[in-house]
C-alpha cells in the first residue's frame, strides 16, 4: 500500500505543478481552434484510439478507460495499472492553391487505477479537455501607395486540462456505475499584429487571453451479458450535466515602434470576469460492444454534446449541438502463445464527428465542417506479460461545408506506457 500512495503523491504533485512548467500541448496548428475554446480532446487513452475513440462499452481488467467510468470495476482485485502517452506527427494544410505543412508533438495524458475493495475501484488522472494552436497570415496592399503592403498576423496558444478522480462500485453481478469528478483549468491566448514593414511605423498589436476554470462531472453504467461460451454483449451508456466555469477574458491593445517589442506601449486594457459566459455541455452516450474471450473485441459509439447553450455567441463564431460516432476492433491471435507476434493486439478504428462551432458566410448563414479519421493500433506485451506498449497510428481529414475553406490533414503517432503491476498480491513462501 505504501506504494500506492507514493504514487498517489507524485502524480497529484505533478498535476498541481504550474502549467508554465509542464510540456507545452502543440497537438494542433489549426487556424480553426482560435474559435470557441479551441479545438477539442476526446477523454480516451492510447488502446481507444486505436478503436477509433470508442469507450463507452469498453470494460477490462488490462487497461483504464476514462470515457466511461463505470469500467473501473473491472479492474482485477490484486492489480495497480498506469498508464501515460505522448505524441508526435505532422499536419497538411490545404487552401486553394496554398499548402503549408507543421510539425505537431505533445504529452498526452497521465492515468491510474486501482481497486480499493472487491466491489470498488478508483482511478485518478490528467487528460487534454481543448488546444489553441495557429499561425498564419495575410498581406494586403497599404491604401494610396502602390508599391507597399502591410502583412496581418495571427498566432494562438494554450490548452485548457482536465485532473479527474474517478470511483466505481459493481454492487450486482455484471453491472458497474461510476462517476469521474474532474475540475478544468488553463489559458488560451491570442494575438493579432499588423506589421506596416517600417521602422519608423507603429504597429497596432491586440493580445487576448481567455481563462477557464471549474468543474465538471461524468456518470457511466455498464452492464456485462453473457452469452454462449466465453462471449459477452457490453452495453453501456454515459451522461454529464452542465456547468458553469468562471472564465476571465483580458483584451490588450498596443502599439509597437516597428520590429521591436521594447517600444511597445499600451493603448487600451479590458478585462472581463464572469461565471455565466462559458459552460461545459450535457453530453449524452451510449456504447455496444462484444467480447470473445481474450481473442476478439468488437465495440461502437455514439455521443451527442449540447454546445449550443454553452458557449457565448459572437461575431466571428456561433455553437451548435455536436454528434460524434466511433468504430473499432482489437484482435490478439493467442494470448498465451510463446510467439511475441501471436500475444499482440492488433487494433482498427473509424471515427467521425460534426465541428461544435460554425462560422458566417453571411449575415444568415453559418456553416461548419465534419471530421472523419481512421486509425491502427498495436498492443505489445512486456517480458512479464502484464505491462505493455501500446502504439497508435491515426489519419485524420477535416472537410471545411465551404469548399473555399482550409482542409486540413493530420498523421500522429501516440506512444502509450501500460504498467500492470501486482501490488497487492500476498506473497506466499514456501
Amino acid at each position: 500500500m505504501n506504494r500506492v500512495l507514493t504514487a498517489l503523491v507524485a502524480l497529484m504533485a505533478w498535476i498541481l505543478v504550474p502549467s508554465t512548467l509542464r510540456a507545452q500541448s502543440n497537438s494542433t496548428e489549426s487556424p480553426y481552434s482560435r474559435f470557441g475554446v479551441g479545438e477539442l480532446s476526446q477523454k480516451t487513452v492510447n488502446i481507444s484510439r486505436g478503436m477509433g475513440n470508442v469507450g463507452i462499452a469498453l470494460r477490462s481488467s488490462r487497461f483504464v478507460n476514462p470515457k466511461n467510468p463505470a469500467s473501473y470495476a473491472a479492474v482485477d482485485s490484486q492489480t495497480f495499472i498506469f498508464d501515460f502517452a505522448a505524441s508526435a506527427g505532422a499536419s497538411w494544410f490545404v487552401e486553394g492553391s496554398n499548402k503549408d505543412t507543421r510539425l505537431l508533438g505533445n504529452f498526452e495524458y497521465a492515468t491510474l487505477l486501482f481497486p480499493v475493495a472487491k466491489w470498488m475501484s478508483i482511478s485518478a488522472g490528467l487528460m487534454p479537455y481543448s488546444t489553441v494552436g495557429y499561425r498564419y497570415g495575410t498581406s494586403q496592399p497599404i491604401e494610396g501607395i502602390s508599391d507597399r503592403e502591410y502583412a496581418t498576423r495571427y498566432q494562438g496558444k494554450g490548452n485548457i486540462s482536465e485532473a479527474y478522480f474517478g470511483v466505481a462500485f459493481d454492487p450486482i453481478r455484471n453491472f458497474s456505475l461510476g462517476v469521474n469528478a474532474g475540475y478544468l483549468f488553463g489559458t488560451l491566448g491570442y494575438s493579432r499584429t499588423v506589421d506596416f514593414g517600417a521602422s519608423s511605423a507603429y504597429n497596432p498589436t491586440t493580445l487576448e487571453s481567455l481563462s477557464l476554470q471549474g468543474i465538471k462531472l461524468d456518470a457511466g453504467i455498464q452492464y456485462s451479458l453473457a452469452l454462449k461460451g466465453d462471449q459477452a454483449l457490453l452495453l453501456g451508456a454515459t451522461y454529464a450535466p452542465s456547468f458553469a466555469l468562471k472564465s476571465t477574458f483580458i483584451h490588450k491593445e498596443l502599439l509597437a515602434s516597428g520590429s521591436s517589442t521594447s517600444g511597445t506601449t499600451p493603448r487600451q486594457e479590458i478585462s472581463d470576469v464572469s461565471s455565466t459566459d462559458y459552460r461545459t455541455p450535457h453530453s449524452f452516450g451510449l456504447g455496444l460492444g462484444y467480447q470473445w474471450g481474450d481473442k476478439l473485441l468488437l465495440a461502437t459509439d455514439i455521443q451527442y454534446n449540447m454546445w449550443e447553450k454553452a458557449l457565448p455567441n459572437k461575431a466571428s463564431y456561433r455553437a451548435q449541438n455536436q454528434w460524434q460516432v466511433g468504430l473499432g476492433a482489437t484482435y490478439t491471435p493467442n494470448q498465451v502463445a510463446r510467439s511475441l507476434w501471436q500475444r499482440m493486439e492488433y487494433r482498427f478504428g473509424l471515427s467521425a464527428e460534426n465541428s461544435y462551432i460554425t462560422f458566417p458566410l453571411d449575415a444568415t448563414t453559418y456553416t461548419g465542417y465534419t471530421k472523419g479519421g481512421i486509425s491502427l493500433g498495436l498492443g505489445i506485451p512486456m517480458i512479464d506479460r502484464r505491462s505493455w506498449v501500446d502504439l497508435t497510428f491515426d489519419y485524420s481529414h477535416l472537410f471545411p461545408q465551404q469548399a473555399t475553406s482550409v482542409h486540413e490533414n493530420y498523421f500522429r503517432l501516440t506512444l502509450g506506457l501500460r504498467f500492470n503491476e501486482a501490488w497487492f498480491r500476498k506473497i506466499k513462501l514456501d
